[in-house]
């Protein structure tokens, strides 16, 4: 007769049950984010080659950079003495203050690529790579925790079309993108993106997000500095 087994040899065999459903149901889990991703990344693809294919008939003059009117953001007037000494400032309705790329401590474009775009240089204003791994992140995590907007991307959407969430405006936004990506160079795309995001606090612009978080100028922005403003967009 085979003597009754203890009790802990019971509750090994329920742990080791246990274990094994639940590898079960995290490859269930895995192979669903898979799916999904692919399907997401498939329709993606389909719309970009839909676009490509109708872009003209449907954006028309739309996705014509000249036809376009950049919405002023605005910026403070400062009062100067015959000493140039300042006497004020005349407040904008939103805190900015517009400064060259030369007037910009070197870390912060540099903190602001590898935070928002790091293909920035790399890519001509439309990022699919970017893309791609957006969609794989948020599809896994099963919420939006990446986007796929490239730093050009960002700046027309700011400065020229809105922030309305539709397909056509994305796909608009992705046509502008490529234009400016041609038309301009990616310093003045990178300073200028600089110089109208809104970084918290009222301050719009990397010299007034200076200002108002360190009280110094954006040329005097140190490493860590820099790398705190890049991520507040």
């Amino acid at each position: 007769m085979t003597p009754p087994r203890g009790r802990g040899v019971d509750d090994e065999i329920y742990a080791r049950r246990r274990r094994k459903r639940k590898r079960v149901e995290r490859k269930a889990t895995r192979r669903r984010a898979v799916i999904l991703a692919a399907a997401a990344l498939f329709g993606l693809l389909f719309v970009v080659a839909g676009a490509a294919v109708t872009g003209v008939a449907t954006f028309g003059s739309s996705c014509d950079l000249n036809s376009l009117q950049q919405v002023e953001i605005g910026s403070n007037t400062f009062i100067y003495a015959a000493d140039n000494s300042r006497l004020g400032v005349i407040p904008a309705e939103r805190n900015r203050q517009p400064v060259s790329l030369s007037e910009i401590s070197p870390w912060m474009p540099k903190a602001t690529v590898a935070i928002e775009d790091r293909r920035f240089f790399e890519h001509n204003g439309v990022d699919a790579e970017g893309i791609a791994r957006a969609v794989w992140k948020n599809v896994s995590a099963g919420q939006v925790v990446e986007g796929g907007s490239t730093i050009t991307q960002q700046l027309v959407r700011n400065l020229y079309i809105g922030r309305e969430r539709t397909v056509e405006r994305k796909l608009k936004e992705a046509c502008l993108a490529l234009k400016l990506d041609k038309a301009r160079t990616k310093n003045w795309i990178l300073a200028t993106y600089m110089n109208q995001v809104y970084y918290g606090n009222l301050a719009y612009g990397i010299e007034a997000a200076a200002q108002t978080y360190y009280s110094k100028p954006a040329s005097k922005l140190i490493l860590p500095e820099a790398a705190l403003l890049a991520g507040l967009p």
